[in-house]
């Protein structure tokens, strides 16, 4: 049976020994498989779920104790009062890395209370030991999100939980934490850039900088949207005036709400603005927090490549999401509070399928997925992680934060649940994929090599038909006439193929790299015989840019298809279950099968009935 939290409270010395009788026969928990300075590597998934269990605060102990009811204060004096030294945690680390955790759910039987263990699993678990400074570095800094943004990919993070369970604690850190790192890795990736592709500008003060940042700071509560960066704005008084933004979708399917862009170009700017933000947050006292945040926090950080100024801004958008909450915490509250709790479980719901459904997709090319993110306010503004159309690549980080006290095990139950489904294991190789030209997943070595050099000769021939067409011109000018241009002749390529794909990668390689990484790839693969010191750079880029543009076009349009022929064999599949396989040819539509059957029970009913 399901409990209070008082009841719980009540017999929480009855619970600590049974806790005490369950550790005692438990082997030592797992830790992390790597140290914290070796743990840097980029894995093959779209979606990385941690755990994460604060320690136990000394205020809360106090009032959990005083919870207890008064048939219990006679059994007061068999256990000891409890404290942070000898607290008993309703949920227990078993391996950190895969994570695991053990949660305690009490409940009680005719012959008194019980404990039943439920485990949930996940890509990483912090127990309450563990530092921001660690949670940032196996998370951010391991999964390369502050390089993915940087060369033009999405990087999310979101924290999600019970309220009161230190998910802005976490996310306000790991926002500090970006913000100082930030700025010294665009120093090392501008200059890597600049000197792949022999580009030597510099900024004023001698460094070197190609990117430009623009921070948006947003705050979802319930269906309204405001902008945390708003001039004017006091969050200490109700009639300080706050206009709500509008997010949707605009006719060339970007969500662009028009909040206000700030330009930073150091870390000590995007802190402060950060901590100014965050101060203008709407936060409400509930039973079980008393600065509980009552909306979703939105932080994106856009960063516009200048070298590349074609290609797309790359994203890093940190996501502290409302608390979800049960009844015991919310029925205090009034009607508007009320209005705001069940649209934020609304709207993480909706969540929860968009993020489990993006998981699924990246690791299942071959099955149809669709992905509801317009279904919600939240989601929809999310929808750079979630459109399966992008061809950015996107990777998303999701720590799930659990209290560690008994009382609340029953939530963090929901929690874990909630959160376990968006980790999917890497599959196994099935084997050699069946070749199809259309598709670049499919691609051989020597097939991916045979396209790059089509591409290649193809802007090579291209920019000596515009050189011909420029001394034609020239010669016009002054009476004479040129040979006509020959298109039979293959002209030297700027970039060699193999160099930019050697041996054993192949086009599902490609299709991985980001937009800066394969330009990058491009000048390095150069030919310099092939090509002028003067335009040398200019011609190296454009076809680089070019190339990427025709096989990433390859590469949407076999998605659309695989995803689009699953489809119709699901909807095949569906009709041939309702009319039969041999009905197949004579199917009608469902809407034409209403209208027979309607107008057959017409004809013969007698004229009166009908």
């Amino acid at each position: 049976m399901s409990l209070s939290s008082q009841n719980i409270t009540a017999n929480q010395h009855l619970y600590r020994a049974l806790l005490t009788q369950w550790e005692n026969t438990q082997p030592p928990a797992r830790g992390f498989e790597s140290s914290v300075d070796t743990a840097s590597r980029r894995e093959d998934k779209d979606v990385i779920v941690a755990f994460r269990t604060r320690p136990p605060l000394e205020r809360e102990l106090i009032r959990f104790e005083s919870e207890k009811s008064p048939a219990s204060d006679a059994e007061s004096d068999v256990s000891e009062p409890v404290t942070v030294e000898n607290f008993k945690a309703g949920i227990n680390v078993i391996s950190a890395e895969p994570g695991v955790m053990v949660a305690h759910v009490p409940g009680m039987k005719w012959n008194g209370p019980t404990l039943t263990q439920k485990t949930f699993e996940a890509d990483l678990a912090f127990g309450p030991q563990i530092t921001n400074d660690e949670i940032y570095q196996r998370t951010v800094q391991a999964h390369d999100m502050i390089n993915l943004a940087l060369e033009g990919g999405v990087s999310c993070i979101m924290a999600y939980g019970q309220t009161g369970a230190g998910k802005t604690y976490t996310m306000e850190s790991l926002e500090h934490l970006i913000a100082r790192d930030l700025f010294p890795a665009t120093e090392k990736t501008s200059a890597r850039l600049l000197d792949s592709t022999q580009d030597a500008r510099k900024n004023e003060d001698g460094a070197t900088n190609i990117f430009e940042f623009s921070v948006t700071f947003l705050e979802l509560l319930g269906k309204t949207a405001y902008d945390l960066l708003e001039q004017g704005y006091n969050p200490d008084d109700d009639t300080s005036p706050r206009k709500p933004v509008d997010i949707h979708e605009d006719k060339a399917g970007f969500v662009r709400p028009r909040l206000v862009e700030t330009h930073v170009t150091s870390s000590e700017e995007l802190n402060s603005l950060i901590t100014n933000a965050l101060a203008h947050r709407r936060v409400s006292a509930t039973a079980r927090n008393a600065q509980s945040s009552r909306s979703h926090a939105v932080l994106t950080i856009r960063a516009h490549n200048t070298l590349i100024p074609h290609a797309d801004d790359g994203e890093l958008i940190l996501v502290d999401l409302a608390g979800s909450e049960r009844y015991d915490d919310s029925k205090a509250h009034s009607k508007l509070l009320m209005d705001q709790s069940r649209e934020n479980n609304k709207s993480l719901a909706n969540l929860k399928e968009c993020v489990r459904t993006r998981a699924k997709s990246g690791l299942e090319a071959t099955a149809f997925v669709h992905i509801p993110f317009r279904t919600n306010k939240l989601t929809l503004l999310l929808k750079s992680i979630f459109d399966l159309e992008s061809t950015r690549l996107s990777k998303t980080i999701v720590i799930a934060h659990i209290s560690p006290h008994l009382q609340d095990t029953p939530h963090s139950v929901n929690t874990l649940s909630y959160a376990s489904p968006f980790r999917v294991d890497v599959p196994k190789s099935r084997g050699t994929p069946v070749m199809n030209k259309d598709d670049p997943r499919t691609w051989d070595h020597d097939y991916t090599i045979e396209f790059l050099t089509k591409e290649f000769e193809k802007r090579s021939l291209a920019r000596a038909k515009a050189g011909h067409q420029a001394q034609a011109k020239q010669a016009a000018l002054k009476g004479k006439k040129i040979r006509p241009f020959d298109d039979t002749i293959k002209y030297p390529m700027a970039i060699d193929p193999v160099k930019l794909c050697p041996p054993p990668k192949t086009g599902k390689h490609l299709a991985r790299m980001y937009t800066a990484e394969w330009i990058e790839a491009c000048f390095k693969a150069q030919i310099p015989e092939n090509l002028e010191r003067t335009s040398a750079h200019d011609v190296v880029k454009t076809a680089a840019m070019e190339s990427y543009g025709a096989f990433n076009y390859l590469l949407l349009t076999a998605r659309t298809k695989t995803r689009n022929s699953v489809m119709k064999t699901r909807k095949k599949a569906a009709a041939d279950e309702i009319y039969g396989t041999s009905a197949r040819p004579r199917a009608m539509s469902l809407v034409n099968c209403i209208l027979y059957s309607f107008t057959s029970r017409c004809i013969s009913l007698p004229c009166s009935q009908r």
